[in-house]
Protein backbone atom coordinates (compact mmCIF):
# COMPACT_ATOMS: atom_id res chain seq x y z
CA UNK A 1 0.00 0.00 0.00
CA UNK A 2 1.11 3.39 -0.53
CA UNK A 3 1.69 6.12 2.18
CA UNK A 4 -1.10 8.17 0.22
CA UNK A 5 -2.87 5.43 0.58
CA UNK A 6 -3.40 5.21 4.32
CA UNK A 7 -6.19 7.27 5.57
CA UNK A 8 -4.65 9.20 8.37
CA UNK A 9 -1.73 10.16 6.15
CA UNK A 10 -4.60 11.11 3.49
CA UNK A 11 -6.30 13.07 5.87
CA UNK A 12 -3.02 15.11 7.27
CA UNK A 13 -2.24 15.59 3.92
CA UNK A 14 -5.59 17.08 2.75
CA UNK A 15 -5.55 19.30 5.80
CA UNK A 16 -2.44 20.05 5.38
CA UNK A 17 -2.86 20.92 1.65
CA UNK A 18 -6.28 23.33 2.49
CA UNK A 19 -4.57 25.07 5.09
CA UNK A 20 -1.72 25.96 1.93
CA UNK A 21 -4.65 27.03 -0.16
CA UNK A 22 -7.15 28.68 2.03
CA UNK A 23 -4.41 30.74 3.90
CA UNK A 24 -1.76 31.08 1.92
CA UNK A 25 -3.59 31.36 -1.17
CA UNK A 26 -1.71 32.53 -3.98
CA UNK A 27 1.49 33.45 -1.50
CA UNK A 28 1.46 29.94 -0.68
CA UNK A 29 1.05 28.58 -4.38
CA UNK A 30 4.49 26.79 -4.43
CA UNK A 31 3.95 24.86 -1.71
CA UNK A 32 0.74 23.69 -2.37
CA UNK A 33 1.77 22.62 -5.82
CA UNK A 34 4.27 20.81 -4.10
CA UNK A 35 1.75 19.04 -1.92
CA UNK A 36 -0.53 18.46 -4.92
CA UNK A 37 2.65 16.90 -6.93
CA UNK A 38 3.65 14.42 -3.75
CA UNK A 39 0.31 13.23 -4.04
CA UNK A 40 0.15 12.33 -7.75
CA UNK A 41 3.91 11.52 -7.47
CA UNK A 42 2.74 8.70 -4.26
CA UNK A 43 0.14 7.10 -6.05
CA UNK A 44 0.57 3.79 -7.42
CA UNK A 45 -1.44 4.25 -10.36
CA UNK A 46 -1.30 8.14 -11.80
CA UNK A 47 -3.91 7.27 -14.59
CA UNK A 48 -6.69 5.55 -12.80
CA UNK A 49 -6.09 8.72 -9.97
CA UNK A 50 -6.31 11.43 -12.68
CA UNK A 51 -9.69 9.23 -14.13
CA UNK A 52 -11.18 8.96 -11.12
CA UNK A 53 -10.21 12.64 -9.40
CA UNK A 54 -10.97 14.79 -12.82
CA UNK A 55 -14.74 14.42 -13.44
CA UNK A 56 -15.07 15.42 -9.18
CA UNK A 57 -12.84 18.39 -9.69
CA UNK A 58 -14.72 19.65 -12.86
CA UNK A 59 -18.15 19.61 -10.98
CA UNK A 60 -16.35 21.23 -8.04
CA UNK A 61 -14.59 24.15 -10.25
CA UNK A 62 -17.76 24.83 -12.61
CA UNK A 63 -20.31 24.82 -9.42
CA UNK A 64 -17.98 27.34 -7.51
CA UNK A 65 -17.45 29.32 -10.80
CA UNK A 66 -21.07 29.49 -11.33
CA UNK A 67 -21.65 30.40 -7.12
CA UNK A 68 -18.90 33.12 -7.72
CA UNK A 69 -20.99 34.55 -11.43
CA UNK A 70 -23.92 34.73 -9.68
CA UNK A 71 -22.88 36.96 -6.58
CA UNK A 72 -22.62 34.27 -3.87
CA UNK A 73 -18.74 34.31 -3.47
CA UNK A 74 -16.48 37.39 -4.45
CA UNK A 75 -12.65 36.51 -4.77
CA UNK A 76 -12.03 40.01 -5.61
CA UNK A 77 -9.88 39.88 -9.01
CA UNK A 78 -10.53 36.45 -10.02
CA UNK A 79 -13.86 34.68 -10.83
CA UNK A 80 -11.85 31.52 -9.00
CA UNK A 81 -8.52 31.90 -8.12
CA UNK A 82 -5.95 29.25 -8.53
CA UNK A 83 -5.92 28.24 -5.05
CA UNK A 84 -9.71 27.16 -5.22
CA UNK A 85 -9.00 25.42 -8.48
CA UNK A 86 -6.08 23.78 -6.90
CA UNK A 87 -8.58 22.72 -3.70
CA UNK A 88 -10.88 21.23 -6.19
CA UNK A 89 -8.17 18.96 -6.90
CA UNK A 90 -7.26 18.08 -3.53
CA UNK A 91 -10.23 17.22 -2.33
CA UNK A 92 -11.35 14.25 -4.71
CA UNK A 93 -7.85 12.74 -4.38
CA UNK A 94 -8.91 12.69 -0.68
CA UNK A 95 -12.40 11.28 -1.07
CA UNK A 96 -11.86 7.26 -0.94
CA UNK A 97 -8.89 7.81 1.27
CA UNK A 98 -9.56 10.09 4.25
CA UNK A 99 -12.93 10.33 3.42
CA UNK A 100 -13.42 6.72 2.19
CA UNK A 101 -16.16 6.35 5.31
CA UNK A 102 -18.39 8.49 3.14
CA UNK A 103 -19.13 5.46 0.57
CA UNK A 104 -20.56 3.28 3.41
CA UNK A 105 -24.16 4.26 3.22
CA UNK A 106 -25.83 6.69 0.71
CA UNK A 107 -26.87 8.84 3.80
CA UNK A 108 -23.45 9.95 5.34
CA UNK A 109 -22.31 12.20 2.33
CA UNK A 110 -25.69 14.04 2.32
CA UNK A 111 -25.59 14.34 6.25
CA UNK A 112 -21.80 15.30 5.81
CA UNK A 113 -22.60 17.72 3.08
CA UNK A 114 -24.66 19.64 5.13
CA UNK A 115 -21.78 20.40 7.20
CA UNK A 116 -19.26 21.71 4.10
CA UNK A 117 -20.40 25.13 4.03
CA UNK A 118 -18.39 25.97 7.09
CA UNK A 119 -14.96 25.70 4.89
CA UNK A 120 -16.71 28.58 2.58
CA UNK A 121 -17.43 30.50 6.34
CA UNK A 122 -13.55 29.73 7.37
CA UNK A 123 -12.50 31.24 4.43
CA UNK A 124 -14.34 34.48 4.49
CA UNK A 125 -13.03 35.05 8.04
CA UNK A 126 -9.79 34.67 7.21
CA UNK A 127 -10.20 36.93 3.98
CA UNK A 128 -10.16 34.40 1.32
CA UNK A 129 -13.60 35.54 0.30
CA UNK A 130 -16.17 37.57 0.45
CA UNK A 131 -19.87 36.42 1.10
CA UNK A 132 -21.97 39.58 0.03
CA UNK A 133 -24.80 37.62 0.80
CA UNK A 134 -23.74 37.33 4.72
CA UNK A 135 -22.80 33.93 6.50
CA UNK A 136 -26.18 32.55 7.30
CA UNK A 137 -27.55 33.22 3.70
CA UNK A 138 -24.97 32.04 1.91
CA UNK A 139 -24.78 28.63 4.47
CA UNK A 140 -28.34 28.32 3.28
CA UNK A 141 -27.37 28.50 0.07
CA UNK A 142 -24.61 26.50 -0.10
CA UNK A 143 -26.02 23.27 2.34
CA UNK A 144 -28.30 21.82 0.16
CA UNK A 145 -25.85 22.50 -3.13
CA UNK A 146 -23.21 20.17 -0.96
CA UNK A 147 -25.83 17.64 0.16
CA UNK A 148 -26.51 16.81 -3.33
CA UNK A 149 -22.51 18.04 -4.75
CA UNK A 150 -21.08 15.41 -2.25
CA UNK A 151 -23.57 12.90 -2.63
CA UNK A 152 -22.26 12.86 -6.26
CA UNK A 153 -18.55 13.29 -5.75
CA UNK A 154 -19.15 9.81 -3.67
CA UNK A 155 -20.29 8.12 -5.87
CA UNK A 156 -18.67 9.26 -8.96
CA UNK A 157 -15.11 8.44 -7.11
CA UNK A 158 -16.24 4.91 -6.19
CA UNK A 159 -17.78 4.34 -9.65
CA UNK A 160 -14.14 5.37 -11.35
CA UNK A 161 -11.54 3.74 -8.12
CA UNK A 162 -9.55 1.40 -9.71
CA UNK A 163 -9.08 -1.78 -6.75
CA UNK A 164 -4.81 -1.61 -5.55
CA UNK A 165 -3.41 -4.75 -7.31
Amino acid sequence: MAVIDNKIFSGVWFQLTWFSCVFGRDDWMLLTAVMIAFHYAAVTNLNAEFNRVWPCALIGIVTDLTLSLIGVFDFGDALLPMWMVCLWWVFPAALPRAFGFLSASWWRPIVLGATVPTNYLVGARVGAVDLPYGELTTFLILAPIWMVLLYIMVRVSDARLVPAQ
